[in-house]
């Protein structure tokens, strides 16, 4: 019998691979076109991403001797917020891993590039490991087919507009695949392979399986724990439906298997779980509760990333939600489709047990992501639900609901897979020729429509002539300060230290951590100067007198405290006040500045 060579089979992969990749640049043109120039997103979060990059980058060089500098450690540093105290990069969206390997690509093309190359390679890479688990039971092509909608599904393409470590969606197809190759080490008594196989089999998978979560770690811990609470569903589907599969054997091979993977997903994580307990880290629940809730109609009604969707969903929140978590709708095609295939395959089938564990699994992990209170357009259906019990747990009470409608896709698109490749295997049947059209259906009403970019205001002295004005290492103070606000530009000035190289440490920050005053926070605490201007900044009210005791005694604490420059950016966007208002306050309140070109102005504070 013929024996395919490894080049044939990998060459449909290869296939595959392409297509993804030509689909991801239809989505995401406008950044592919310009990947230096702009980035997708409806909020800023892009700009604290985009700091993670180059400073894992310039960690990584500094690390090698390439070029020193005063980044700090890869998951702590007091290269923002320096006068706050740092940042705990462990509690911090830092994606300290997937930094490392882009490392390169920053050195060369800068860290906007980065995180634009990432943005257009994770849709891929979350089809190809969602692939990897189909074809476990299905054929190439439905495998292929089921798994592309799951790596452009409305989760994955709504948290690339700002999320990209939510968006990493390659550990949780890849558990659920290695779970199963782990139950399957035990199936049968009689193995050729022989005892000491099996052995080197088990302890192979197990070191991949934790090799796989411990990077998880240094991604998104988010995710991480999401994919606990889907595996939890996935194993209690199996027992129930896959009991006349598995037997004891098996569930000795993954109990040993995941013991073996745990000890090595904890030894990788050990550095990120001892930074978590250090400085500077949030002392309370990150996010409040109930509000990140799924609601009953989302998967229904068009969000965000749909080309079908207005822009925004029609429902309402509890409170404004970034567009970018909008990311459960299916479409009513979909789902119909899915419970047709659960209720018809379900009972007398060949695909009986996997469309059972698949559907099971995708129940038990929405009504997880429904949240607690259980939300029916809009309006509490119900006061609590089965989240509440996740919510009082202390090591699982960050998740976002609303997060964990990831897996619930994954094993949707497992039951229209199998419908697919039924519907293809009988295609003369009348009934298979519907089921075809209505996925056909399904997939135009979940195609995800061209996102779009917009620009990234990095003024050029960032990238010219800052090594001339502002020595390594010094301590400066930009306007616009970054701020905790969901909108573009917002933080962009974070931008500007990452693309600088991180030349100089910066007072502000947008980060999760704490203080003395409040246990979570999500931004550097103001100094004396950005109290004097909060209100003509959030109220409206004119500037202070420049020349004003105030001022200057504001101007004193931050030479004392050590800030050695101010910088501004007059056409900065969100810069507040009047053109030219802020540029007349420091020249008066500070003198001339040092430097004033190339889209900035500098104010020497140290001597």
């Amino acid at each position: 019998m013929y024996a395919p060579t490894f080049r044939t089979r990998l060459r449909p992969w290869l296939w595959f691979t392409l297509i993804l990749c030509v689909g991801s640049l239809t989505v995401f043109g406008s950044v592919a076109a310009d990947p230096g120039g702009g980035v997708v997103a409806s909020n800023d979060d892009t700009s604290l991403f985009i700091w993670w990059l180059g400073h894992g980058a310039q960690v990584v060089a500094d690390a090698l001797g390439f070029v020193p500098g005063e980044t700090g450690g890869l998951l702590y540093t007091e290269s923002m917020n320096t006068l706050g105290g740092g940042v705990n990069g462990a509690w911090n969206t830092s994606l300290a891993g997937l930094a490392i390997l882009l490392a390169p690509v920053t050195w060369v093309a800068g860290p906007i590039v980065s995180y634009n190359l990432l943005i257009l390679a994770l849709p891929v890479l979350g089809s190809l490991a969602t692939a990897v688990l189909f074809r476990r039971f299905l054929d190439r092509l439905p495998a292929f087919i089921a798994a592309g909608g799951v790596g452009f599904s409305s989760y994955v393409i709504a948290q690339l507009g700002g999320h990209p470590n939510l968006a990493y969606i390659v550990t949780p197809p890849l558990t659920a695949w290695a779970i199963l190759a782990l139950l399957d080490l035990g199936r049968t008594k009689t193995d050729r392979s022989g005892p000491l196989l099996r052995r080197r089999r088990l302890w192979l998978l197990g070191s991949g399986f934790g090799l796989l979560l411990g990077f998880q770690f240094y991604v998104s811990t988010e995710v991480l724990a999401g994919t606990f609470l889907a595996a939890l569903c996935f194993l209690a589907s199996i027992a129930v439906f896959g009991r006349g599969l598995f037997r004891t054997r098996s569930w000795l091979a993954l109990g040993l298997g995941s013991v073996i993977a745990g000890i090595i997903a904890l030894l990788c994580a050990i550095p990120l779980l001892v930074t978590m307990a250090g400085p500077n880290s949030p002392q309370g629940a990150i996010r409040p509760h109930g509000v990140w809730n799924t609601d009953l109609l989302d998967p229904i009604l068009p969000a965000a990333p749909a080309w079908l969707s207005s822009g925004v969903s029609p429902l309402p929140r509890i409170m404004d939600i970034d567009p970018a978590e909008l990311g459960a709708y299916i479409g009513a095609p979909a789902l119909v489709a899915a419970v047709l295939i659960v209720a018809c395959f379900g009972r007398r089938s060949v695909h009986k047990v996997p469309v059972r564990i698949a559907g099971a699994t995708g129940f038990l992990v929405f009504l997880l992501a429904l949240g607690s209170p259980i939300l029916l357009g809009g309006r509490v259906l119900f006061e609590i639900g089965p989240f509440g019990l996740i919510e009082a747990i202390p090591m699982l009470n960050n998740i976002l609901p609303m997060r964990l409608v990831l897996h619930s896709t994954i094993a949707l698109f497992a039951a229209l897979g199998i419908g697919l490749q039924w519907a293809l295997s009988h295609w003369k049947l009348r009934r298979a020729r519907a089921l075809l059209v209505l996925l056909v259906l399904a997939a135009v009403a979940v195609l995800p429509g061209p996102q779009t970019a917009h620009e990234v205001t990095v003024p050029s002295f960032y990238e010219d002539s800052i090594a001339e004005v502002v020595p390594a290492g010094s301590v400066v103070k930009t306007f616009p300060r970054p701020l905790a606000w969901a909108e573009p530009h917002a933080d962009e000035a974070m931008v500007w230290q990452s693309v600088s190289g991180f030349r100089y440490r910066e007072t502000g920050g947008y980060f999760i951590g704490s203080s003395p005053e409040s246990p979570v926070t999500y931004s550097a605490p103001e100094d004396a100067l950005d109290e004097l201007l909060h209100g003509s900044v959030f109220d409206g009210e004119p500037m202070p007198d420049a020349d004003s005791s105030e001022v200057a005694s504001a101007i004193a604490e931050l030479r004392e405290t050590g800030v050695d420059f101010i910088v501004l950016a007059p056409d900065a966007p969100l810069l507040p006040g009047d053109d030219g208002e802020y540029a007349e306050f420091l020249d008066t309140a500070v003198g001339d500045p040092i430097f004033a070109d190339e889209g900035v102005r500098v104010y020497q504070l140290g001597q």
